[in-house]
């Protein structure tokens, strides 16, 4: 009987480290932006800068965070296709070398940093881990899905 309980409390902390360690990348931008949608394959672009306007005249401001927040982990795999913030420094600088961009993104601190941010600008988009979306910013769907829905990809337990 007990390692019956046993193995149940370990299945049980199985689960709940999985539950724990799993996170949703949620793609925010102003609440009064007119965007609701984007494919992966646009998100790339802007997250690029390949596309930089939202419509004629409103130029898209892209805010990152600092390297190391797990949410920035699935960004660099899922959206950059780059194994670390190295890789992207270099993409960064690749850019600004041959004229394409005049800086690197603004990069944030926190989570709450860009949330409070981009609830302010109007043009921003940024990332934050979807557990700590509230009503000062719009979250925009993926691929027809929005984080926690089944077979969203900017989830960590996505397939890639």
């Amino acid at each position: 009987m007990r390692y019956i309980v046993l193995g149940f409390a370990y299945i049980l902390f199985v689960l709940l480290c999985e539950v724990t360690w799993a996170r949703d990348v949620a793609i925010i931008v102003h609440r009064d932006n007119t965007t609701s949608e984007l494919s992966l394959e646009e998100v790339s672009k802007i997250f690029a800068q390949e596309r930089q306007y939202w419509e004629i005249g409103k130029k898209i401001y892209l805010v990152l965070q600092e390297a190391g927040s797990p949410e920035k982990q699935v960004v660099l795999r899922k959206i950059y296709r780059k194994a670390n913030d190295d890789e992207l420094k270099k993409f960064w600088l690749g850019k600004i070398f041959r004229g394409e961009t005049t800086a690197f993104p603004a990069t944030l601190s926190s989570n709450e940093a860009v949330k409070r941010f981009i609830s302010q600008a109007v043009n921003a988009i940024g990332f934050i881990d979807s557990t700590l979306v509230d009503d000062s910013i719009k979250v925009l769907r993926i691929d027809g899905k929005l984080p926690a829905e089944r077979g969203y990809v900017l989830s960590d337990g996505a397939a890639e």
